[in-house]
């Protein structure tokens, strides 16, 4: 496999989310976990499973959440901000949208799109 896969790693206040993505959009992987604030733990433990399976696949990773900023400096990673993030998919995927309602473990946010 010689494409670049793209790699979301959503960090938040009680799980860690992975999903990556071919060149078409496509998931290939993704996972939902529980952190029980063992954060880095956690981390390695998706990232190498995710990672296993797309041992010699190049790849983009982008970080998120609100805990993703300081998981980004650890891993010497691209962090994109979560509304920001929520914002792009929700204009490129479902453009016809006007209100992005988030509920997540430690806040909500509302986002209107024009």
């Amino acid at each position: 496999m010689s494409e670049i896969l793209r790699v979301g790693l959503d960090v938040g206040s009680t799980t860690v989310k992975i999903v990556i993505l071919d060149e078409k959009d496509n998931i290939l992987y993704s996972k939902y976990q529980r952190h029980y604030s063992d954060i880095r733990k956690t981390i390695y433990d998706v990232l190498t499973e995710a990672f296993s399976k797309y041992e010699a696949c190049e790849a983009s990773v982008n970080v998120t959440g609100s805990g993703g900023m300081l998981v980004a400096k650890w891993l010497d990673l691209p962090f994109v901000q979560e509304v920001v993030a929520s914002t792009e998919a929700v204009e490129r995927l479902i453009p016809e949208t006007s209100v992005v309602i988030e509920l997540g473990g430690e806040d909500a946010k509302i986002i209107y799109l024009e």
